[in-house]
């Protein structure tokens, strides 16, 4: 799954905030509102660049990206390899910046390198993405990560490591002193007690819990996202509501079937398709596509478009079997995105959207 910078689930929360806040504005006043938040959005994600340089990016993404107005983390490196990366400092921002975003620790200054031959290209921004850098990063020889690794090791003057064995050897003699001084006063303690003759006994043959000790794995899906049957004229309507194509045949039909059949909540996978593709809105043009995929399994609908039998199928199997591995104490969802999702606050959002549909469609006043 692709990194956003703003996906269409943010877009659609966004949205519905902005007209709950501003309920006496007429659409169209509401519009520079919604614009102004999605460049703040967009502006405070992208690398550390001058302010004016992060507001054309912002510009030329949106224009880009104007019908869906997702931006992907992948969008803004490519768009990237167009600037003249001497200058102001924009090399070291940008590879600062993917290096907090890979998968896999990448050093900044092999960034750099990478970054500065792609932008040098003939066609710049073409093949690149941060899985393509992480390739080229896995390809380095061993040596070099070793002289990284040595050249970013902090260096402990000798006095300094002198000093500091001298506090150790102390500190460890004043703890064994503490130490012998309990052992020597433990039986004086002990004979100011009540007589041995009076204490219950133990019995053995119960072993003793440490209710701190780390709760195992638990197996399955937890049981708040377990298969419950659903209004499914309740959940078409809210669909409706937000101009879903997955409210239609046999979109809705086949994410329920897939849902029972893995033993998932079937609105935890149409909160899933909200984060991911803002629920497939009716009025973007590659709707059809879009809604062949909308979970974005391996990778993205772009890459892998099949029907909504097939996705529907693979995403609610990845669900059941990371729930599987998920340990007692983790929240189920937050869970999902360590595998699921490369953007961190991809589980805030298919929470956020969970919650609201348990809210609405089982709300006795829904219409």
């Amino acid at each position: 799954m692709q990194e956003y910078i703003l996906s269409g689930g943010e877009i659609v929360r966004l949205k519905q905030y902005i007209e709950d806040k501003h309920r006496s504005l007429e659409p169209k006043q509401r519009a520079p509102i919604l614009a102004d938040a999605v460049h703040r959005i967009i502006e405070s994600r992208l690398p550390s660049f001058p302010e004016a340089v992060k507001k054309q990016i912002c510009y030329e993404l949106l224009m880009k990206q104007r019908e869906s107005l997702v931006i992907h983390t992948d969008d803004v490196l490519q768009h990237c390899m167009s600037l003249d990366l001497g200058k102001e400092g924009l090399l070291s921002s940008l590879a600062a910046w993917v290096s907090s975003r890979t998968a896999v620790p990448v050093q900044e200054e092999v960034a750099q390198d990478i970054l500065l031959r792609w932008s040098q290209q003939l066609m710049p921004g073409v093949g690149v993405s941060l899985q393509a850098l992480e390739r080229e990063w896995d390809q380095l020889n061993p040596s070099v990560y070793r002289e990284i690794a040595a050249a970013s090791e902090s260096v402990v003057p000798v006095w300094n490591k002198e000093w500091f064995n001298r506090r150790k050897s102390i500190l460890i003699a004043c703890l064994c002193a503490v130490v012998l001084l309990f052992i020597l006063t433990l039986p004086l303690d002990l004979q100011s007690s009540a007589p041995a003759l009076h204490a219950e006994p133990i019995d053995i043959s119960q072993p003793i819990l440490n209710e701190n000790v780390k709760k195992e794995p638990v197996d399955g899906i937890p049981k708040e996202f377990e298969y419950v049957s659903i209004d499914t004229k309740r959940l078409q309507q809210y669909l409706r509501d937000k101009n879903s194509m997955l409210a239609e045949e046999p979109y809705l039909s086949a994410i329920v079937k897939a849902s029972k059949e893995f033993n998932i909540h079937p609105l935890l996978l149409f909160a899933i398709t909200g984060q991911e593709q803002g629920f497939v809105p009716k009025d973007h043009k590659r709707v059809e596509e879009i809604a062949n995929n909308p979970f974005n399994v391996f990778g993205s609908w772009e890459s892998y478009n099949t029907s909504i039998e097939g996705s529907a199928t693979i995403a609610a199997r990845t669900v059941f079997n990371i729930s599987g591995r998920r340990p007692g104490a983790s929240d189920p969802i937050q869970w999902l995105n360590h595998t699921y999702a490369e953007d961190p606050n991809w589980w805030k959002g298919v929470t956020w959207f969970f919650d609201e549909m348990k809210r609405e469609i089982a709300d006795e006043s829904f219409e």
